[in-house]
């Protein structure tokens, strides 16, 4: 008797990083560093921050007082000006025609981070005092689930670096984007190039069609 194909639950929240992942190569510190006019920056302020010899509080208030100099817009010029993975806008578009819930999860600053549109959800740091840390991720996550009446199964997650391996370590359906090495086993996928509708589906069988491998309900990326 030939055995039934077990079929994934379908997908109910999609949880997506930002710095790395969304921002290929490159975080939103960075480019709004470059923005500003110093882009050496926040390579200094990590190197101090390894260090000991500043805390996340004081690297925010180091950052802001170095950004306060470039005026109101500078967030957005950062963000028009960077670098980001393909077919966000595609895919955030797909997963909310099937009524997919997406939620964008950030240590980096909101303002930033609320550039990107089409989440349902924003979670980021607000500089200098409330900013998010590794840990806060499955936090926020699991209290998602519960508003939504979602486990861990209906939960698929993007990510690439050490700031998302707490959230992976609590979910099964995750895809590692361009990510670094000790990141890949924890992933259930593992997608290097530059569109996020490829990375979508790996992980979400409603995202597949049944013809070549395209995305039901995603244009294809082009060659």
């Amino acid at each position: 008797m030939t055995a039934t194909p077990v079929t994934a639950a379908p997908v109910g929240l999609a949880v997506f990083d930002m710095d790395g992942t969304l921002l290929p190569g490159t975080t939103a510190c960075q480019q709004i560093a470059r923005a500003a006019g110093d882009p050496e920056l926040i390579d200094r302020l990590e190197r101090d921050y390894r260090a000991g010899l500043i805390d996340s509080t004081r690297f925010a208030e180091l950052a802001l007082e170095s950004w306060a100099r470039a005026g109101t817009d500078l967030y957005r010029r950062a963000f028009d000006a960077c670098p980001k993975i393909g077919g966000v806008t595609e895919t955030l578009a797909a997963l909310r025609a099937r009524s997919v819930t997406t939620c964008l999860i950030t240590m980096a600053p909101r303002e930033f981070a609320e550039c990107f549109t089409g989440f349902d959800h924003v979670f980021a740091s607000t500089y200098p005092t409330d900013i998010l840390d590794p840990e806060d991720k499955p936090r926020v996550v699991r209290d998602l689930q519960q508003r939504l009446g979602l486990d861990a199964a209906r939960t698929i997650a993007f990510g690439d670096s050490d700031s998302d391996v707490p959230l992976f370590e609590t979910l099964t359906r995750t895809v590692a984007v361009n990510a670094t090495a000790n990141l890949v086993p924890l992933a259930a996928h593992r997608y290097d190039g530059d569109d996020l509708r490829a990375a979508l589906g790996l992980v979400d069988d409603g995202a597949r069609g049944a013809v070549g491998g395209t995305l039901h309900g995603v244009p294809e990326p082009q060659p």
